[in-house]
This record gives C-alpha cells, structure tokens and sequence, in this order.
C-alpha cells in the first residue's frame, strides 16, 4: 500500500486534529458546572451538580467526589456532613484499595482510567479541615487530633520514597501555627507556644519563608506572648532576636476570634503531549521533551529506520502525556478586617498553588517512570500485531496515541491561598467586617464574645479570572 506526499500530510492533519480535541477534556472541563456555582456561591446548586456528574460518581473516583462534596458541605456550614465525607475519605486513602482491571487499564490506555488516590497535600488537607470543622463545633480536643495528624501524615508520606526522591513538602508551618492557636482556645498556653515555636523555626530553617509564605506577623506576636506568659524570659529575647523585633505585652487581655480567609482555587491540572510522528519513508526525527512544571527540556534525534518507502505500516506515532498545573488568578488578592473601627489586615498562611506546583515537580521522576512503561506497553501490542498484520497494527498505534492522557484529576475546589487575622472583640455581640483591597465587597460576621475563650470563623471567596 503506497502513499503520496499529500495523503501522508492528510494523515498527519487529521492525527493533529484528533490529538488537540481528545487533550480538551480534562477533569477540569468535566467539573465546570460544579465550579462556576461555587464562584457564585450557589453552594447548593454545586452540591447537586456533583451529584449529577457521570465522573465524578464512577466507583474510581469515589475519593475525589468525597473531597469535592466535602469541602461544599463545609462551605455550607454542615459541619458534621463534611467530617463524615472527610472520614470516608480518609478511610479510603488509609485502605489504598484499587481495582485490578482499572490498573491494566491505566496502564494500557491511560491513568485516568485508574482508582484516583489523591495528591499528597490533599491527603493532608483533609485534616486541616476535620481540625477546622470540629473547631466550629466547639470541640477542641478532637480538632488537636486532627491538626496534629498533618505532620504525621506529611511524615507518613515522604517516608515512602526513596533518598532523593523526597517531597521538598515534607512539613506544614500552618499545621503547627493552627495547633497553637487550637490548644489556646483550649486554655493549654505551654503546649501553644510549643506549638508557635515549631512554625517559626520551620521558617527560620527555610531562611523566612517555607512553601511560598513568609512568617506572618501574627505568628512572631502569638510566641513572644506565650513563651512571656509562661513566663520563659530566655525564650522571648531569643526569639526577639531571631525575628529582629521588640515584644510588647497586650495591654487588655480582650476575647479574641481568629478569622480564616480562603481566597480564590487552587490550581487545575492540565496536560502536556509530546507527540513525533513516523511518517512513512522518513529516516530522521526528532523529539523535544519540554515541561516546566517537571523541570524538562530535552531533544532526542530518533532514528526512524525509514527505507525512504511510503507504506501505511511505517507509520508510527509515539506520544506520551504529562500532568502540569494551571495557575487562577484570585479575583480578590488582599482583604482587611474592621472590627470597632479598627482595620486587621489579612496575613498568608498557607499557599497551596505553590505546594501543588512544587510537589508536581518533586515527583517528576516517578511521572516518567510511569509514562514510559505506559508507552512501553502500548508498544509492545502494537509491534506484537504487526506480524500479524502491518497495517492494523499502524492503526492501534494511531488508536493508542489518542487515548494517552495524562491524569488531570485533582481537588479543585481547595482555596489557592489562605489567610488569618487574629482580633480582639468587645463584650456582647460584635460585627466583624471584610474588607477587599481591590474591589468592593463587604462581608460582615457577627460574633458573641464568650469570655476569653478562642472563637474561630471563616471567609470564603472562590472567584476566579478565567
């Protein structure tokens, strides 16, 4: 079977054609309808469009429908709905069940079609907000529970890879600053400040600044203020000097509330192709591998092994998927808190678009190692039929470069970045103001003062540019 130059190029058309169309649907895509109600704050309306999506209810993505309606149901204010969701989830990421037949088919077509396990940092996500939902039921020693699990569970993990293969992620400061401010609320001042002390020498070890935050503000105020509590003298000049600032004790001991701002979406998952084509009659190519979330840039001159003939079963298409992370710019990028006519400013706490990002890169490596024994696979059934039948087996490699994908699932209804301010409250009920830097918006809490305890409470804005 003989081509001419133009049907060759004609084949090339219609493979390009096909490849660009099958790259668009994406988890991302496949969620659309859930995520433009949560930017509206149509929580409900988001709740039932997770019910109603045909992906999201296969058995194999069983753990990122719980993540999903987990979050809306926080959001929401059901509490106890959200910790039933997150404790199933928990308890499948804990089992690592998965199905065989779904692995062969991960392997053989693409990884999408394997059981989602979940990223790293969503695993540990999950326990900042049990922490946070128990926080807002007023049950502290459960919260302590959860807040604590994040550095364990970040341990858990990195443990399992190998030497220089580890996760620059590797501990949380935001897990040890929420402790701190957990076991305040419980009255627990020693074990606070421990708690604060930890978080701060997490980010001096990092030179200021750990996973895209730098050490907040309040965070340098919460350790003076303990360690000066408990009265360890020697700690509060050691920290005075570590931090280059002067400590003044609080001139009111005031009830206080910790206010949380989760602002805009953590960044979707996307893939990137590399495709070269075998046309037939060609004896050189070339390839270049280019991903700057995985760090590569690598061209490979291939030798074709081209007879300069133009049969249909010389062609030969070899294309492997890689996941990356697409950024969202946040609508809102810095907010205040009015509280009695005073302004509280909003301080990073947690940056979770640049953990995605930086975890993604740290397991480059092993994405490798799993897109080339998938192309190894799809290439041995391909030349495994071509003694059968040449040309069909030109055609399953057309059929196995369509169906490669890259897994473009993940949590996305988590916040890009998150924020606290920490304010005093006058007896009886108070109403704290949110104030946006860039655009209007005035979100008002009202909070009843409840002597000294620790209140906490939450802000949420998932608007996004697109």
């Amino acid at each position: 079977m003989v081509f001419k130059s133009t049907s060759i190029v004609s084949w090339t058309l219609i493979l390009v054609t096909i490849l660009l169309t099958n790259s668009c649907a994406t988890y991302n895509t496949k969620s659309e309808a859930f995520q433009a109600k949560l930017q509206q704050g149509n929580i409900e309306g988001a709740i039932a469009s997770i019910e109603k999506n045909k992906f999201l209810t296969k058995p194999r993505n069983r753990l990122l429908y719980l993540l999903e309606k987990g979050k809306l149901s926080y959001l929401k204010g059901d509490y106890k709905t959200s910790n039933l969701l997150f404790n199933e989830a928990d308890n499948l990421i804990e089992s690592n069940t998965t199905s065989v037949g779904n692995q062969i088919l991960g392997t053989l077509l693409n990884p999408e079609k394997e059981t989602y396990k979940g990223e790293d940092f969503e695993k540990v996500a999950i326990h900042y907000y049990k922490a946070l939902n128990y926080a807002f039921l007023n049950q502290y020693d459960e919260a302590l529970v959860e807040a604590k699990r994040i550095n364990l569970q970040l341990l858990q993990l990195n443990a399992k890879y190998p030497q220089g293969k580890k996760n620059r992620y590797k501990d949380d400061a935001f897990a040890h600053n929420l402790q701190g401010l957990l076991y305040e609320a419980s009255g627990d001042i020693n074990n606070a400040f421990i708690a604060y002390r930890n978080a701060v020498d997490l980010y001096l070890q990092n030179n200021g600044a750990y996973m895209g935050v730098k050490v907040p503000e309040q965070l340098k105020q919460d350790v003076l203020r303990t360690a000066s509590s408990m009265g360890f003298a020697d700690q509060v000049i050691q920290y005075e000097k570590k931090l280059n600032i002067k400590f003044t004790p609080p001139s009111t001991k005031n009830p206080e509330a910790v206010v949380f701002w989760e602002n805009g979406l953590v960044p979707y998952k996307d893939q990137t192709f590399f495709t070269f084509t075998v046309l037939p009659g060609n004896r050189v190519g070339y390839v270049t591998i280019v991903n700057e979330e995985l760090g590569i840039d690598l061209p490979l001159p291939i030798d074709t092994g081209g007879d300069h003939k133009s049969d249909f079963s010389d062609l030969d298409i070899f294309n492997i998927a890689f996941p990356k992370y697409v950024r969202r710019n946040a609508f809102y990028n810095q907010a205040s808190l009015e509280v009695s006519g005073e302004l509280y400013a909003m301080q990073l706490v947690e940056n979770y678009e640049e953990i995605a990002i930086t975890t993604l890169k740290d397991r480059r490596f092993r994405e490798i190692g799993k897109a080339a024994l998938r192309l190894a696979a799809k290439k041995v059934s391909q030349y495994a039929l071509k003694n059968e039948n040449e040309d069909l087996a030109a055609l399953l490699g057309i059929f196995n470069s369509i169906t490669e994908r890259a897994d473009t699932r993940n949590w996305q209804s988590l916040p890009s970045h998150i924020y606290y301010s920490r304010v005093p409250l006058q007896k009886g009920e108070n109403t704290i103001t949110f104030k946006s830097g860039n655009s209007e918006i005035n979100q008002q809490i009202k909070v009843q003062s409840s002597g000294s305890k620790l209140q906490f409470k939450k802000i949420v804005t998932p608007k996004v540019y697109r």
